[in-house]
This record gives C-alpha cells, sequence and structure tokens, in this order.
C-alpha cells in the first residue's frame, strides 16, 4: 500500500514505517560477521598445572619475563631495533603529549 507524499515541511514518523522486505538490523553500520561472549556461552577455566596450581611458570607462564615498567608485554618488542622511524615518531608523539598538557593546563 502506498502513502501519499507528506507535505513539504511536515515530518515524518520513521518508526511508525514498515522496513523494507530485505532489510537486515545493523547492517549499514557494519553490525555482523562477529562473535560476542553471548553466542559462546561462559568461559571455562584452563588445565591445571602438575603440581596442583593454576597455572604459572609449571604450566608455561612467562612469570620469568614480566617487567616493572612494562609488566608482562616486556618482551613483546624486544627483539626489535630502535632506527630513526621510531625517534621520529616519539618526537612527535611528545610534542602531541606537550600540546595536550599545554590546553589543559589553560582551560
Amino acid at each position: 500500500m502506498m502513502r501519499p507524499p507528506a507535505a513539504p515541511g511536515s515530518k515524518t514518523d520513521y518508526n511508525a514505517l514498515r522496513a523494507p522486505a530485505n532489510y537486515v538490523p545493523g547492517l549499514g553500520r557494519g553490525a555482523t560477521g562477529f562473535t560476542t561472549r553471548s553466542d559462546i556461552g561462559p568461559a571455562r577455566a584452563g588445565p591445571v598445572g602438575g603440581d596442583g596450581d593454576e597455572g604459572g611458570a609449571a604450566a608455561g607462564g612467562d612469570d620469568d619475563k614480566f617487567d616493572e615498567f612494562m609488566g608482562s608485554d616486556a618482551g613483546m618488542f624486544a627483539g626489535g631495533t630502535y632506527d630513526e622511524d621510531d625517534k621520529e615518531a616519539d618526537r612527535v608523539w611528545d610534542s602531541i603529549d606537550n600540546f595536550m598538557d599545554e590546553r589543559r593546563r589553560v582551560s
């Protein structure tokens, strides 16, 4: 059933309109193709280490790689080299940090 066009200047109540036959909610904003925890179900406990502990070094943990400053991610980029591109990126981010600090001080 076709509706007559709305008068110029009047507002259309889109909540009262029927969706097209091939409409998929969320598809236009990319809300498809992902899995949530609700789809999978509750998490399960992993295997217990040989001496009855809940993981750790006996279960293959990386406790020896913990760094006070970096935390457990210390070994992620440990093998990389610090070159000129890295120095330039650090300078750019430092200038951004300084700019944002100045903005916070002013306001």
